[in-house]
């Protein structure tokens, strides 16, 4: 398993990546990479486009699992990791789950500190999907790496949300 080193210098770039979509009509905190485990090779990199695309299945975690699979021409993710900026969603969960991702790192807590400025539809956590799981090996979880890095990103794009005058959508 690689180093806490690596993957906090992961989480980081993703953060500052991340944040890039502060420029955009539609800022988000949820960023989401894939790395090759073996050589550390960035596959992909992608942040929330829910409500730029008005599509609710377009989270981070869903979106650069889409782009490492085109980009390597393959459904299975095996020998890559996952990293987020925040826990994963159960939807974005049984996508790494399917992607047969060999590891999921991620920083900020869902309910604990994504809930106060995005609320979440659940409350099911990658722990508990992973139980279920089928494959082998299943997935390691790294939880809370870079947090507190993590939960400014949400407050800075709360901040930048606010000031730009946009609303979440109903319930959210």
């Amino acid at each position: 398993m690689t180093s806490h080193d690596t993957h906090a210098s992961r989480l980081r770039a993703l953060v500052e990546f991340t944040t890039g979509s502060f420029d955009t009509s539609f800022p988000s905190p949820f960023g989401s990479s894939i790395h090759e485990a073996a050589t550390g090779r960035l596959v992909a990199m992608a942040y929330d486009t829910v409500m730029r695309d008005c599509d609710v299945t377009n989270h981070a975690e869903v979106s650069s699992i889409r782009l490492a699979n085109r980009a390597l021409g393959r459904l299975s993710l095996r020998g890559h990791v996952l990293y987020s900026t925040c826990e994963p969603c159960p939807m974005c969960m049984s996508a790494c789950i399917w992607a047969e991702l060999d590891g999921v790192v991620f920083g900020a807590s869902t309910m604990e500190d994504a809930d106060a400025y995005w609320p979440q539809a659940s409350t099911a956590t990658p722990d508990e999907l992973l139980l279920r799981a089928r494959f082998e090996p299943k997935a390691f979880l790294v939880p809370h790496v870079e947090r507190g890095l993590c939960q400014d990103l949400f407050r800075r794009c709360d901040e930048v949300r606010r000031a730009k005058g946009l609303d979440l959508p109903p319930r959210r």
